[in-house]
């Protein structure tokens, strides 16, 4: 194979090449419009009614989390004061020891 046929084959190669990526790139673009088409499509779709329903799940799920929020927060309120109950009475105990070991000198 000489050089001139080489060189031809890489033109062939290049060119092969962008015709697969300009066809790519037509079919990402038609790809693309028609998600944009169908979702305008679902958005103007919508009826009040599943706007509404819609409202009334988002509504339900802040309810439910903010329901969720409330008792993580009570859980943990409950941890850190057994914490801090725990803390004081050891603290308490350790000076009660402290003072017995003092005045028994």
């Amino acid at each position: 194979m000489g050089m001139k046929d080489v060189l031809r084959k890489i033109k062939q190669a290049e060119q092969s090449a962008e015709k697969t990526l300009s066809s790519a790139q037509t079919e990402s673009n038609k790809i693309t419009a028609d998600a944009r088409r169908e979702a305008a499509a679902i958005v103007s779709g919508a009826t009040e009614e599943s706007v509404s329903e819609t409202q009334a799940t988002l509504d339900a799920a802040r309810t439910k989390a903010g329901k969720e929020a409330t008792k993580v927060q009570k859980e943990g309120a409950s941890v850190v004061e057994k914490i801090e109950t725990s803390a004081s009475s050891r603290k308490e105990k350790a000076v009660k020891n402290l003072l017995d070991a003092v005045t028994s000198q």
